[in-house]
Order: structure tokens, then sequence, then C-alpha cells
């Protein structure tokens, strides 16, 4: 029933005994608590003057590596690197646990020689770079204490929902913490509460602020202190030992410049390091004469030869417990935007699993270390381990932890650990690998061959480029867009597969990354088939194209049991030679290399059918560790009819459209449509239903015949002896109690019935139909074409079905908004999409959809206005679905086309990205006085540095730059081709307004792993792509303004719904499947037991969960994690526990926010989630902080017509109702001014804003806004209804007080009037009296 109703299945049928496992965890974990170790201490090297280090209580199941990561922290230990740790005279294994010293009371830290220097001075480098150690105590310390509070609540079941007594939590009690808040509540009425503006979505320089509702936290202070904590040290390697320095020992020679006029020379060697006789001109690495300072550290050496550099570095550790107590209370959020607003770009990606597409821009300090350059690396093995000096065997530790034992948790729990360390690993490697291979430092294994036929194996990994390499393999789709996509879809699979957590039937690591135009597959290796000798078995499938089909029963039955069975794949006949003879001809005339030479028992005779599960493609390999995989496993559901030419055989839906566009191809020919498919969503969804009928029917008859059975017993029985007892009542008792215990025992059925198990595997769909040059059966077995003609069929019919019934489904859930909220960007659409069974190519057909509820809406609006209608529906259609839908359209195409663009010869990667960028950010080109004036205009306001300005410019050769024109027609053709649409928001002739282009560029990025620096862009404006000559400059994104270019990886072990995600090196990877039911179950008990209101038992559960999943990844950076956590604040928000809640729901935040970014949807979420605890835990300005990030958020994502951003506002408007009266009016103009989907919020809006206005005795407005909501009110309510009559009243009391208001203003208008007349009559009496008295004074004069 496909892998979502497979799991479903296996949990509900496993969950009696997970409830079961449940009891035997907490008893496992009442003896862990028995097994803490406390009273440990660390002993330092009896070289050193340290003190002894008491550690925390631990557990035995800890790793040894927790104790290394404290020490790292601890100032004094943090720059010590080679050590070993030793617990009753043995050394712990840093890959263990320490159940070895239960009994030992302390452990001795003894120093190793160095083998290689360069970890150590990377080590010291990074501290001295801004980052020393603030731990003093790992007892005692609050920041310690922190982390450990931090961390209990993620794992450890840590009990933040239990009083000090021991006992739960009750929903019906409050705790001191409510009390509190309740007086903190009268503070902050009586103070005024800052009213800080939501940034704009296009002032991307704001985005740290707007996306955390922060602002800079002691930013001047803080500067000042980091620019203390980082040394203006640095360290630069000199030519490597020679041959004969290497014999005495030596390891490297360093030149350290510990300010700009004092310069140290240093040799390493395997016991330390110390001071040489070296100079500026002559290279000595002989000690130095006077005082050689040996020490094992590099930092001891240094603070032994240099007093200033000792100086420089105790102000370091000064400056860092400074900052340490002013950010020591911060909370998770707080402390990432700091790192954020604080950091360069390593450091963001050294904190952040998602690299971010808006990075910082760079500080001040960043531009001297052009005089001082970073640490070069000495030797760079590209994922290879260089400590342990060989490569890593994936495939066999992949699979070796899959067969480890299961039958306890603890063993579970192990398993599902090395599995995921493995995973993690071998993406890592992956990584690593593909940008060694693009940077020319990997040679192919057939360097003879073009370029896009190369194959790599490197750290035993197989790597190759996803492209239609030639005709010698077995494919049924040729191009190399069908390529790429048949890379997807394997990986897809084999995902499908590794989340059954099958036995018996083995996978391979699998990886794709996408780096600047190309794809890259990476995949572990199968025993023996690298080999020489030929050590490994191809038992099912074909590897050649012109090979015939091989079978074996024990791969077949593998196949049936778990690919058959849990996937609804059918067992179908196919042509034991599958390829046509035009086809074989056309391989035999194009093939390049002879064929492989068959071995005798392959060459002879073999049936002309051959029984398959799975896809024809699909290859069984039987390695040389005797172990069965699979590859090549690239659809599990069949092709998608609808993209199938109505000719042959398609359903002609799109024929049926007829969509005419220039840009729309006629026909539906294309050979990436040969990968089409259906979703497994979707076939699960269908299989539900039809079994869900069959059940209904099976029932109804089973009732139907023993309706007829007891009439006919009853029938029988009546006679004039018995009568009595037929009538009894006992008997109408006992045949009641019969039917509910029927209804009873229906439900708890864990099987169905040989006769429904008959009728599910009919259900089963052919995944080889309408496949091209496929030999035909006809006249070869009747049958099977018979039922190949059924089955193409049941695919048509499953096609028809998606596009009459779920497309039009789905339009109708987003204008009802039906029992969920409208996703907020292209990844959770996507995600709601795929869990409706709808693939991405159907954008286009939901965007037609959206567009004609949008006219119906205009229509009705229109008519309502006019008079002509008396009521309207409620809801509306969202105008931000089908903006989210034209913004997906544009950023999948333009992946496509940019990618298209970076495989042209020549071109300059950076300057490709920015015009491009610039063509989809802009609405129209300037011309060549737009750009002068610009120019001047820019110079002027910004007064712009020559150097500043040149930065922007590129000189390169003879490099075609397309301009928007061009690059929009490109996008246009690509969605017309792949979504059969025409864009009518973005690009379009009449602009509606409605193209948010912060929203497409945040997209696109995403999609391409663009990094641009987070600065204001001229988004919306003129663009400048293209300019003749070498001289290149865009507009209004800069080369410069690029930061970066990640690649995208797609694993096949992670999450189900995670696609190509941006990723950078280390632990910024997808987030990977748990394989741990036990967690899984956990979980689902919570929520089970927090809908039963059972609020103890679900707190217990949800920690439970988070503690074993915290396990499995050693640390708390997962999503399921955040999602207990979310759990957990949810239970105690319930229990009355709102400040316990509220930190349980910052926590997740913050771990939201590293693992997705701070822009992300999930962060969205929790900021909501989070600003409704605070307010509710009296705590509003930190309330109302999140509700604008969230806010700010919307307008992002969405763009500025998302459906709940007026919602947002509105509360925001009503939290600053009685604080602030005119930031209250602002956010309600806000609201207002945001399209509603729904008019009767909308009519609420306008009553609240008509009460404000009242408020203010801005009558007028008061009248307007209450004429609004009676308006709506009426037309959706009736005249009749409460709401109406209310706001009729207040209407009619709101009038009269403007008209009193208005008459007031007239008399005070009159008399303002009445009062200039007279004074101007005054005025006017007053100066000819004054000129009457001149005159007389003027006569007396002259008298005289």
């Amino acid at each position: 029933m496909g892998e979502q109703e497979t799991t479903k299945t296996q949990d509900s049928v496993k969950f009696k005994g997970e409830e079961d496992a449940l009891v035997d965890r907490m008893e496992e974990d009442e003896i862990n608590k028995q097994l803490t170790l406390k009273n440990l201490k660390i002993n330092p090297p009896c070289s050193t003057s340290l003190a002894p280090v008491a550690l925390p209580p631990l557990r035995t199941d800890e790793p040894v590596t927790s104790i290394r990561a404290a020490l790292a922290e601890l100032v004094g230990y943090a720059h010590i690197t080679n050590y070993k740790l030793v617990a009753n005279g043995k050394t712990l294994d840093d890959y263990g646990d320490l159940a070895g010293v239960v009994e030992c009371t302390k452990i001795e830290m003894k120093l190793e020689r160095y083998c290689n220097a360069r970890e150590h001075v990377l080590r010291l480098q990074q501290l001295l770079q801004g980052n020393p150690p603030v731990v003093t105590a790992l007892i005692g310390n609050s920041l310690y204490e922190k982390k450990e509070e931090v961390e209990s609540s993620y794992s450890r079941g840590g009990k933040s929902g239990r009083k000090k007594d021991g006992s739960v939590l009750n929903g019906s009690k409050k705790s001191n913490n409510s009390k509190k808040g309740k007086k903190d509540i009268n503070k902050a009425e009586s103070s005024i509460i800052k009213n800080y503006p939501i940034p704009s979505a296009d002032d991307l320089c704001d985005f740290f602020d707007g996306a955390t509702g922060l602002h800079d936290l002691n930013s001047e202070e803080l500067t000042k202190l980091e620019a203390t904590m980082r040394l203006p040290t640095s360290i630069v390697f000199l030519a490597p030992p020679s041959a004969r320095r290497q014999l005495l020992g030596d390891l490297c020679h360093l030149r350290i410049n510990i300010t700009e006029k004092e310069v140290v020379f240093v040799t390493g060697v395997r016991d330390g390091f110390y001071q040489n006789k070296s100079t500026t001109a002559l290279l000595n690495p002989a000690p130095h004469s006077v005082n050689p300072n040996l020490r094992h550290a590099l930092l001891d050496c240094l603070l032994e030869i240099s007093p200033n550099f000792s100086r420089l570095w105790n102000a370091a550790l000064e400056a860092a417990q400074e900052r340490l107590a002013l950010t020591n209370k911060d909370e998770p959020l707080q402390a990432l935007y700091r790192v954020a607003k604080n950091s360069q770009v390593s450091s963001l990606d050294a904190v952040f699993v998602r690299p971010s597409w808006l990075v910082p821009l760079p500080s001040a300090h960043l531009k001297e270390q052009i005089a001082h350059p970073p640490l070069p690396l000495i030797q760079d093995t590209y994922g290879l381990d260089w400590t342990s000096g060989i490569q890593r065997d994936w495939n066999e530790e992949l699979q070796s932890a899959r067969e480890m034992p299961m039958s306890t948790i603890q063993e579970r729990l192990e398993r599902a650990r090395v599995i995921h360390k493995v995973l993690l690993d071998f993406g890592d490697a992956s990584y690593k690998a593909v940008k060694a291979i693009y940077e020319g430092q990997i040679q192919p294994m057939n360097p003879n061959e073009p370029m896009r036929s190369h194959v790599y194996l490197h750290n035993f990994i197989f790597i190759s480029r996803a492209v239609d390499a030639g005709v010698e393999t077995f494919k049924m789709s040729s191009g190399d867009r069908a390529a790429k996509k048949a890379a997807s879809r394997d990986a897809q699979c084999m995902a499908i597969l590794h989340r059954m957590d099958v036995s018996g039937l083995y996978t391979l690591a699998t990886v794709l990354v996408d780096y600047l135009g190309t794809r890259y597959v990476c995949q572990s290796v199968v025993p023996g088939i690298l080999q020489g000798d030929k050590t490994h078995t191809l038992v099912y499938g074909a590897v050649e194209a012109s090979a015939q089909l091989t079978w074996t029963e024990e791969m077949h039955q593998l196949l049936e049991k778990y690919v058959g069975k849990h996937a609804m794949c059918a067992t179908r006949l196919q042509p034991t030679q599958p390829l046509t003879d035009s086809r074989l001809k056309e391989i035999a005339k194009l093939r390049t290399e002879p064929p492989l030479k068959q071995d005798e028992d392959e060459a002879t005779e073999r049936a002309p059918t051959t029984c398959i599960c799975g896809p024809i493609e699909g290859k069984g390999i039987k390695g040389s560790d005797h172990r069965n995989y699979v590859l090549d496993l690239t659809r599990l559901t069949p092709r998608d009819t609808n993209w199938i030419p109505k000719s042959e055989g398609g359903t002609g839906r799109w024929e049926d459209v007829g969509m005419s566009n220039a840009n729309i191809p006629d026909s539906l020919h294309d050979d990436e449509w040969v990968t089409a498919v259906l979703r497994q969503e979707l076939v699960t969804q269908l299989t539900h239903q039809k079994m869900t009928s069959y059940l209904k029917s099976r029932e109804a008859q089973r009732k139907k015949k023993e309706e007829e059975k007891r009439e006919e017993d009853k029938c029988d029985n009546e006679n004039p002896t018995n009568k009595k007892d037929s009538d009894g009542v006992e008997h109408g008792t006992d045949n009641k109690q019969e039917k509910e215990d029927t209804f009873e025992k229906l439900p708890k059925k864990k099987s169905l019935t040989p006769e429904g198990e008959k009728y599910l595997q009919s259900l089963r769909y052919n995944v080889n139909v309408f496949l091209p040059q496929l030999r035909s059966l006809k006249g070869v077995d009747d049958s099977a074409v018979e039922q190949l003609e059924v089955d193409e069929e049941r695919a048509r019919q499953a096609a028809i079905y998606l596009w009459d019934v779920v497309l039009p489904k789905m339009t109708q859930e987003m204008r009802e908004g039906d029992g969920h909220q409208l996703p907020l960007d292209g990844k959770s659409m996507i995600e709601l999409l795929h869990q409706r069974g709808i693939n991405c190519r159907y954008m286009g057909r939901l965007a037609v959809l959206a567009a004609l509820e949008e006219a119906k809406d205009f229509a009705a609006l229109s008519n309502r206005n006019g008079g002509k209608m008396k009521s309207v529906t409620r809801r509306t259609m969202p105008l931000s679905w089908m903006e989210l839908l034209e913004v997906e359209m544009v950023a999948r195409a333009s992946k496509h086309v940019l990618d298209s663009y970076l495989n042209e010869e020549g071109n300059q990667v950076i300057q490709v990205i920015a015009s491009f960028l610039s063509a989809l950010v802009t609405e129209s080109e300037e011309t060549a006085g737009d750009t002068e004036r610009r120019y001047k205009k820019t110079r002027k306001s910004l007064d712009i540095d020559d150097e500043d300005e040149l930065a922007g410019l590129t000189l390169v050769g003879k490099v075609f730059i397309r301009g928007r024109k061009e690059v929009w027609n490109d996008i246009e053709k690509e969605i017309g081709r792949r979504f059969r649409y025409r864009l009518t928001i973005f690009n379009s002739d009449k602009s509606s307004g409605r193209a948010s282009h912060a929203t497409l560029l945040r997209r696109i990025c995403q999609r391409t792993g663009v990094r641009l620096v987070a600065k204001n862009y001229a988004l919306g404006g003129k663009s400048l792509c293209s300019s003749k000559g070498g001289l290149i400059y865009s507009y209004p994104i800069a080369p410069h303004d690029i930061a970066d270019v990640v690649p995208l990886m797609k694993h096949a072990g992670a999450l189900s719904g995670e696609g190509f995600v941006p990723c950078v090196s280390g632990a910024s990877l997808p987030s990977l499947h748990i394989l741990l039911p036990d967690a899984k179950a956990t979980f689902e008990a919570a929520h089970f037991s927090y809908g039963a209101r059972a609020l103890p038992q679900a707190l217990d559960l949800a920690q439970e969960a988070a503690a074993l999943y915290q396990r499995v990844v050693d640390g708390p950076l997962h999503l399921n994690i955040a999602r207990c956590l979310d759990l957990t604040a949810a239970i105690l928000f319930e229990a009355g526990e709102p400040v316990l809640a509220a930190a349980n729901a910052s926590r997740s935040l913050g771990l939201t926010v590293q693992l997705g970014g701070f822009d992300c949807a999930e962060a969205m979420a929790g900021h909501s989630t989070l600003s409704h605890i605070l307010l509710s835990s009296q705590q509003p300005e930190n309330g109302i902080q999140h509700l604008k990030a969230a806010a700010y958020l919307m307008e992002l994502l969405a763009g500025a017509r998302y459906a709940e951003l007026a919602n947002c506002y509105y509360k925001i408007g009503n939290f600053y109702q009685e604080k602030n009266a005119q930031a209250a009016l602002e956010y309600y103009k806000s609201a207002q001014n945001c399209p509603h989907s729904d008019r009767l919020a909308e009519g609420m809006m306008a009553k609240g804003s008509a009460m404000l206005y009242a408020k203010l005795e801005q009558y007028r407005a008061a009248v307007d806004a209450e004429k609004r909501a009676f308006q709506l009110y009426t037309m959706l309510l009736g005249e009749k209804h409460e709401l109406t009559l209310n706001s009729q009243k207040a209407l009619q009391y709101y009038t009269k007080l403007a008209v009193q208001q208005g008459s007031k203003k007239v008399e005070q208008e009159k008399l303002r009037r009445q009062e200039e007349a007279a004074d101007a009559i005054a005025s006017q009496i007053e100066a000819e009296e004054e000129k009457q008295q001149k005159k007389k004074k003027s006569k007396g004069k002259k008298k005289k």
C-alpha cells in the first residue's frame, strides 16, 4: 500500500509491543541513574601546573568524546589536542562509553607525541581568531550549568516538568512562576513598551533584525570586547622540513607574527614546539641558543617566548569573561542573532546546519586578514581520514551496521547510532570529493573518454555525472534531462527502502550533489564490482543494453517481499530480450565498445518471458560478500499518463485543455517525461480508498448473511411450544450483545483474510507500462498482453483521478482553509503537494485553477459593489497561493536555465550569476542614460571611493552575458515546457503589482546555492545585465555581492520530504532519518496521551522520545528533537506552566533556526507559538517581539498578500491598543490594507478598527470602518444576526457622534472665522486711526 501505509501498518501492529518496551526503557533509565558517575576528576599531565578538574555527574552510556568536548572549552585545557585518557591503567577508547570507569574516581590525562602538527596548529589558530575559552570550571560555572540545563531538557529525560517533591505537573495547578508573571505584567503595563517598526521585506540589510525581532544588543560594548578577543597574531607555515630534518623529528617550521613588529620562528617536533634560530632572511630550524622553551603545546611555548603575546592572551581571556557576563542570560535565539550579526561566514556556517542564503556584511576586522591570511592547509585529503591513514569501506560499514542485533533497546540504539554516523560521514566525504573533482584534484578512472563520461573512485566512493553517457547501459530513457531525473528517482526509491529498514535486501549509500550546473552521483561500492576478476554476480535484470534479463528465485522473492508487497509493485511477465529490434540495431550502430563477453550459462537460450518485480531497468547483484544488492531502482510507481500523448495511450487531459502559447510545446514528446511517474502517496491514497470500499462491502455482505440466518432461525423456531422462549427478553439481549461483540472485534483485526490479501495483491501497479522501445509480447503470451492492457488502464485511471479529483480538491482546500494553514514558502508548499500525491510539474495546472477562482471572486466583488448581489461566500481564494506557485515555478525553471548557462565554455561563474539574478528581480532594463544618472546619483549620495566602485567590475575576455529579455525568454520557455503554464504575475506586460521580488530572490538562491551579502538591493526597478567589451558590471546585484555558491545535496538517508538542500563541509548536511522505531513509537504515544489529556504521561513520553533521538545523533541538532520540544512546550502550557512552556518553546525555536535558518517556515511557526505562550505568561514585550518577527517572515517568505499576515498585524494592534493607541492604529491600517481570504475575519477587524477610531475621537473614520463591518456582516450573516444588529447600532452611534463632532467643528470654524473677521476689522480700524493720528501730527508740524 506504499511506503507510508506500510510504515503505518507496521507501527500499528508493533504498537502494543512498543508500549511494553516503554516499561523496559523506564526500568533501564532507573538502572542508568544508578550507574551515574559522580565525584570523577581529571588529573592533568605531570608536566603542567594545571589543577585537577572535577567533572559533573556523567552517565555510563555517555561517550568518552563528551569529556574531550568539555575540556575543549576549559581555560588551560582548550589548546591541548594530543592526549589520551587513562582509567585504571587502561586507555579509554574515544568511540566507546564510560562503562569501564564505574569504580574509578580519577582519570589520568597523559600527553602523546605528535604524528602531525596540523590539527594542533589549526586549533590554536581558531582560539586566536576570537574564540578564547571562557569556562573556568566544569562544576559551579554558570555557563556550563546553563548548557547542562539545556541539554537535559533536550535529552536524558530532563524532568523540567516535575516539581521538587517529584509529583508531575497537573493541569489544574498553577506554578509559582505563573504568579510571578502576574506581578511582572503590572510593571510592564506601567512602563512604555518600545514600538520597533517591522522592517520591509525588501530591506535585506535588516534581515537578521526582522527575522528575529531583535535589535543590536550591547553592540558597541560587545564590539570592543570581541576586538580584544581577536589577537593580531598570525601563523604561517614555512617550507616543509627537509628529509634530514624529518629524520631528526621535525614536523613543521612556523613563522608566527605576534604583532606587526614582533616575529617568532618555531619548529614543531614530535615532543612539542620550540623556538629556533631562524630569521626573516635565513631558515635555521636548530633550537635557539639561549632558551628554546620546548613545550608540548604551541600556546605554552609562545607564552614563554613573548611577553607581548602573554599580555594579549590574558587580555583576550578577560574580555571573553566580560563578554560572557553580558551574554550569559541570552536565550538561544539571541545567541544565534549575535553570531549572525558579528561573525564572518565561516563562523556562521560553524553554528548553523543549513547555510543561510544571506550572510552579514564583512566587518572591518576582516579586511585586516588580507595582511594576515588564514592558515593554509598542509595537506588536503578531500574527505579521507588522514589520522587513520586508510580509506573507509563505506559499504562494509553500512551493511555491517544494518546487520547489528536488535533484540534489546540498547542494541537498537547502538545500531541506529552507528548507521546515522556512517551515513552522515558518507555525505560529508561525498561533498568534499565533489569539490575536489570540480577543482581538478582527483583524476578520473577513464581519462581517455570525454569529460562528461568520466567516473571517479575516491575514498571508496564511486562518483559519476548524471548525464546520458551512451547506449551501452541498459535504460529506457535517453537524454541528459532524463538522466538527471532518473538519478533523482533512484535516490528517492533507495530512501524508501532505507526507511523500510528491510533485512536481506541491501542498498548502497547514495548521495546526489548539484554543483555549478553539474549533478554528481556518489555511491558506495558493491564488493567485487570494480575488481579485476569477476567476484560479483548479476542475479536480476540486465547491465548491457543488448543483454537479456537475468533472474534468480532468491532475488525475486526478496523483491516480491519488500518492493512488491510494501511498495505495491506488481510482478509481471516481461520479454527476456526487453528492447525492440529497431532499438537493438540502433545500439549496435552507435556502440563504441564491444559488448561484454557472456558466460556459457548466460549465452544459452532462455524462455521468451521473465517474471519481473519492480522496474525493468533495476538490477540485482550478489557481491563478493554474498549480499544481495539492488541498484537502479528508478521508479516504484507507473508513468504518469497525463504526460503521455493521447495517441500513445495517454489521458489526453493536456490536449483537451488546449493551452495556446508560443512557449508551451504543442506535443508532450519529451525525453524527460519518460521518467515522470505518479507519486507514492497517490498510489497509497487510491489503495486505501479501494480497500476501504472493499472491506465495507464485505462487512455489509456479512451483516446481510447474519440477518438472513437470524430470520431463518427465527422462522424455524417459531412453534406453539417454544414461542415464549423465542419472544423472551433474554433472546433479544443475546443478539444485541453478539452484535456489540462483533463490532468490538472488527477494528482489532491485525491481518486480512486470505480473500482480502488476494484482493490487496490485485491492487498492485505495473511500473513498466507505457515504456518506449519495449518489446511487445503479442504472439508470445496473450494472457500477458491482456494483463498489460488492464495495467495500462489502471495507470490511466490513477492519472485521471489525480487530474479530475485531487487537483480541484487541493484548490478548494486552499480556498476554504480546511484543517491546515496556507503554505508559507515554496518548501512547505512542495511538502503539502507531495502529501496529497501531487507532483511538482502540476503547479502550472494548480495556478490555472487558482486564477479561475480569483476571477470568480473578482466577479462577485464587482456584482457586490454594483448592488447586484445581496450575499457572498465567507471564503475567497488567497492571492498568495497563486503567487507562491509562480515563485516556485520561476525558481525551479531558473535553476535549470542557470545550469545551462554555467555549462557553457568560457563563462565566468560569478559574473553570469550576478547578471542572471539582476535580470530576475527587476521589471525592466536600464538605458545608457539611466545608467549614467544612477552612477552620478550614487556617487554623490554615498561618496563612494573609486576602489569600492571598481570592486563591482570584472575584467574578462569575450564572454556572452545575456540581457534581461533573453534571460526571461529562456525562463518562460522552460516554464512552458516543464509546467505548461504562462506567467501572469512575473515578467507580465500588464504589471499587477503582485510580484514579490524579495520572495523570488530568496527562493532562487535556495534552489541554486547562491549566497548574497545582506544589504539593500533596488528590487523591482531597472537592471543592468550586460555590456559590450571586456569590462562588465551588473545592477542591482553586482559580482562582489555574491558571497559564495554552495553545493546542493540530496541524501538517500535523509528524512522523508527532504530534497536538494544547500550544504557546506562539516555537519551542514540534510537531517537524516533515524532507524529507531522505539523513538517514533514513543513520540506518537506522547501525542496520543496529549490528545487524551493525560498530561503527566505525555510529558514523560515526549522527554523520553527526545532522549532517544539525542542518544542516536549525539547532540540536539535534529528536526525530531525540535518537534519533541514543541510537544513538551504544548504539554506544559496546557498543564498551567507557561514559564516552563516558554523555555522549551524558546529552545525549540533556537534548534529550528540552527537547522533551517532564520527564515525557514518552521521558524515562523516557532515565533507564533512562542509569542502566544509569552503573552499568556505575562511577558508582553518578549511576546510582541516574536509576533513581529512572525509578521516579517510571512511577508518575506510568502509576499505582502499572505492570508495570515492581516491577522498577525491585527494581533499586534490589539496588543498596543491599551498602551500606544497611535501604534495600534498603524497596525490596524496595515491589517486592513492586506488582502483577506476570510470576509468574516475582515469584518471583525473593521469592527475593532472602528472601536479604536472612536476611542481616539476620530468618528468619521470610525463610521467608515463600522460601515465596512456592517456591510460584510449583512451579506454573510443576514440582517437579523446579532453581530449585524450590534454593528448597525454602533454605526448609528458613531454616525451621531460624527455629526455632533462635525457640527461642533462647523461651529468652531464659524466662530474662528468670525473672530478672524472681527480681528481684521479691528486691525483695519486701528490702522485708519493710526493713519488719522499721523495726519494730525503732520498738520500740527506745518502750522508751527
